[in-house]
Formats: C-alpha cells, sequence, structure tokens
C-alpha cells in the first residue's frame, strides 16, 4: 500500500517524538557484523517496487540489513526494534572470533551504545526502540504509525506474524531464518505457511529470506522458485555434511 507524503510526515513526527537520539554520539567504537544469509534482494526489490517508506524490522543486532534497505532510497525510513541487552552478546562475540567487540559489549548499555555508535550518520532515518515483539508492536500501532513493510528476524517461531498481520493489515510481511533449525523442523517455515494458508497468500523464498504476498505465482516467480529450492537444498546438504564430519 503506497502512503501519502503527510501520512509519512505525521509518523516520522510521532517517531521523533517518542523515539529520540542522545544529544552527543556515544563514547563506541562503529561495529559491523554482516549476518545475511541470501536472499535480500527479494526485499529491496519490493522497496523500489511499491515505493516503501517505513520499514520496522524486529530483531536487528548490529544492523546490517537495515543498512541494506537505506541504501536502497534515500526514502526509506526504518523503525528498528532490539531489546540491544544480555550477557550473550560478549559470549557471542568471543565464540566467533569478534574480540576486539567483547569488552564493549559486556560495559553496560554495550550493545544498545554501539549501534548508536555505528548509525549515527543515519539518524535522521532510523528510530532505535529498545525492547522486544509484539510488545513494540502494540505500541507503534498507539502511536499511529503505519508501516509499509515489516521484517522479522528475532524468535525463530514467527509467532508475531498474526500480531503485525492484524495491526497493519496493508503492510508487506517479510524476514529472515527460511533456513534455521533443520533439526526443529525449521520453525519459521511452518508458522509462515500457516500463515499464508489462514490468509490466502503465497508464499516466496530465496535463501535465507522469505516474504508473504498475495499474488498468484507468475512463471518467471516458479523458475525462481525452483532455483532457490535447489540452492536451499544444496545448502542444507552442505551443512549436514559439515556436521557430520565434526
Amino acid at each position: 500500500m503506497k502512503i501519502s507524503s503527510q501520512i509519512v510526515e505525521k509518523n516520522l513526527d510521532a517517531l521523533r517524538s517518542k523515539y529520540s537520539w542522545p544529544e552527543n554520539r556515544p563514547d563506541f567504537k562503529t561495529a559491523e557484523w554482516n549476518l545475511d544469509g541470501g536472499g535480500r534482494e527479494i526485499i529491496t526489490n519490493r522497496i523500489l517496487k511499491n515505493e516503501i517508506f517505513i520499514i520496522v524490522e524486529i530483531g536487528v543486532f548490529l544492523g546490517s540489513s537495515v543498512k541494506k534497505w537505506l541504501a536502497v532510497s534515500p526514502n526509506v525510513y526504518v523503525i528498528a526494534i532490539d531489546p540491544w541487552e544480555g550477557n550473550w552478546w560478549a559470549e557471542y562475540a568471543e565464540k566467533n572470533g569478534r574480540h576486539e567487540l567483547v569488552e564493549p559489549f559486556k560495559k553496560e548499555d554495550g550493545p544498545y551504545l554501539t549501534f548508536l555508535s555505528s548509525f549515527w550518520e543515519y539518524k535522521e532515518r532510523v528510530f532505535p526502540v529498545r525492547g522486544t515483539s509484539p510488545n513494540k508492536l502494540y505500541e507503534l500501532f498507539e502511536l499511529g504509525v503505519c508501516p509499509n513493510l515489516i521484517y522479522f528476524d528475532s524468535d525463530k517461531t514467527g509467532d508475531d506474524i498474526e500480531v503485525a498481520h492484524r495491526l497493519f493489515p496493508s503492510a508487506i510481511l517479510t524476514g529472515d531464518d527460511w533456513n534455521w533449525g533443520i533439526e526443529q523442523g525449521f520453525p519459521i517455515r511452518k508458522a509462515v505457511r500457516k500463515f499464508a494458508k489462514n490468509h490466502d497468500y503465497y508464499v516466496r523464498s530465496k535463501r535465507a529470506t522469505w516474504i508473504l504476498d498475495q499474488n498468484k505465482y507468475t512463471l518467471r516467480d516458479h523458475i525462481d522458485s525452483s532455483i532457490g529450492f535447489i540452492s536451499n537444498s544444496l545448502f542444507l546438504l552442505r551443512s549436514k555434511l559439515k556436521t557430520q564430519k565434526k
């Protein structure tokens, strides 16, 4: 759904009032950590095609995908939702060889302040929202915000998809982790397919990325879907072989 410029400005005014940035840049080094599992071009293409202005991302981490959405168009604004807290941040950095981030993440509000420092140049277009979904989705609804697109990359269950659709029925619903959880039976796939069946949507996926669509597949979509299926199958086979070798 295209939103008029007046509604966009009203949304932005509400967001600026509620989710302000600190006056001074946090004294933390900038950091980038790309956890892209592939396939995000199906989202960037949709942003361009549908003139997306306001995006909600749930589960931001250090914001690699946020930067991807911002790069598509100067008219894109992102509401970035994440708690940015917990001991697991430093442990995760240590485990994955990002030793330069261990100490910053151990500090009070370290992950959050690292994110703010890293996105300081984008502070006119990014609204950092500390918290979790669906609580913050309800909060945005109460503010009268009308997002064009909601991107899920958080708890791996997909439970919030129904909530998001109920609150923002015109928003495009999309997310990450399509290939996550082979041993758990791919929980995101189950949740997305269940939603699609209940609401008469179609599911498109490419590598780790999925998107829900109300339009039927074209021949091009079927070809892309077949390619995606083969790519996913090869990815899963390689992952299984690596696990067996260990």
